[in-house]
């Protein structure tokens, strides 16, 4: 089957095609309407970013950005740090999760608890806290997956920044440009998913 015109088919009928497709083995050709294919893997070659300083100069914080979803509100980052130093007081608007590649890190506000290498973290929306990087494990790298906002406050709760996908790609974006180093687009996938077709069961033969 061959769709060689838009206007004569609606979004969910071509996808039921599709599907119809993919289960009996035959084909269906919708001439250049690869919106209907999911988008393919994103593969991230963290190589290709940079660690660029990020909060209070006064700490050794540093974070790569390694993509950003504008659609979403995601951005994922891996936060560096030497013992002693902290992120400063922030709220997140969203949730976020944490893995702990190497030393150990919490939350001031969290005392009884420590995240260690092979840890995960799970922040919820509207949770505030410090983070900070404990003394005695040295220096401490964790991959952040973060949705929406972090909203930054001072001692007395007022809010001082606000961090999102826009502001920090903004933030990568300068670094790369005042250090003279390429920008990588890390927005959005380019690839599109191939169409799968799956063999039909009568006509397999075991």
């Amino acid at each position: 089957m061959v769709i060689d015109d838009l206007k004569d088919i609606t979004l969910i009928e071509a996808c039921k095609l599709y599907v119809r497709a993919s289960i009996t083995g035959t084909t269906c050709d919708c001439k250049d309407y690869d919106f209907l294919l999911a988008n393919g893997p994103t593969h991230i070659n963290s190589n290709n970013s940079y660690y660029m300083p990020y909060g209070d100069p006064k700490y050794d914080i540093k974070i790569k950005l390694l993509k950003v979803d504008p659609h979403t509100g995601l951005w994922i980052n891996i936060l560096k740090g030497g013992p002693g130093s902290m992120l400063g007081i922030h709220r997140h608007y969203d949730q976020v999760y944490g893995y702990t590649f190497k030393g150990a890190w919490g939350y001031k506000e969290h005392p009884e608890w420590l995240s260690r290498a092979g840890d995960v973290v799970h922040e919820t929306p509207g949770s505030v806290h410090t983070l900070y990087i404990d003394e005695n494990h040295g220096e401490t790298e964790v991959l952040f997956f973060v949705w929406g906002a972090l909203e930054f406050l001072d001692e007395f709760g007022n809010t001082i920044a606000i961090e999102d996908w826009r502001s920090i790609l903004g933030k990568y974006v300068d670094y790369c440009e005042k250090n003279t180093l390429p920008i990588i687009d890390i927005t959005y996938p380019k690839s599109k998913a191939p169409d799968v077709h799956f063999h039909n069961k009568d006509k397999v033969e075991l």
